[in-house]
C-alpha cells in the first residue's frame, strides 16, 4: 500500500474502530468494505445510515487524499435500500473533478448481493501545503 494511503487509513481512528477493510485504492479512487454487526443495527434490526454514511465517507477520504491533502466539506447521499444485519456492504469512492479549489467525487454503496443501498455525491477542498 502505497505509503500516504496507509498513513490517511491507519491514522483514522474510526475506519479501525468500525473494522472496516480497504479493498482497493488508487489515484482517485477507493473501495471500502465493512460488515453490519449488530452493534450496527438501528430500532428497525436493519443497517444504521450512519454506517452506510460511514462507509462511504472512509472511501471519499481515501480517493480525494491519494494525492493532496483534502477535507470534506459538502456531502450528499440519498439511502436506497437497508442494509441486512450481517452483510457486507461496500462503497467506492471515484473522483470526478480534482480542481486546485474543490474535488468532487461519486459515492457509490452497495449490499453483497450488489443491489444498490446508497448513492451519493461529496465534495473535498484541498488544504494548503504545510510549511
Amino acid at each position: 500500500m502505497e505509503k500516504r494511503i496507509e498513513a490517511i487509513w491507519n491514522g483514522d481512528r474510526l475506519i479501525q474502530d468500525f473494522g472496516m477493510k480497504l479493498e482497493e485504492a488508487r489515484e482517485g479512487y477507493a473501495r471500502v468494505s465493512v460488515s453490519v454487526q449488530e452493534r450496527f443495527l438501528n430500532a428497525h434490526d436493519i443497517g444504521h445510515g450512519v454506517l452506510v454514511f460511514a462507509v462511504a465517507d472512509a472511501a471519499f477520504a481515501i480517493s480525494v487524499n491519494t494525492k493532496v491533502d483534502a477535507v470534506g466539506a459538502q456531502y450528499n447521499m440519498n439511502v436506497i435500500r437497508a442494509s441486512k444485519p450481517g452483510e457486507t456492504i461496500t462503497a467506492e469512492s471515484k473522483v470526478v473533478h480534482a480542481g486546485r479549489q474543490s474535488i468532487v467525487v461519486e459515492l457509490t454503496v452497495t449490499g453483497e448481493d450488489g443491489r444498490l443501498i446508497a448513492k451519493g455525491q461529496a465534495t473535498a477542498l484541498p488544504l494548503p501545503m504545510k510549511r
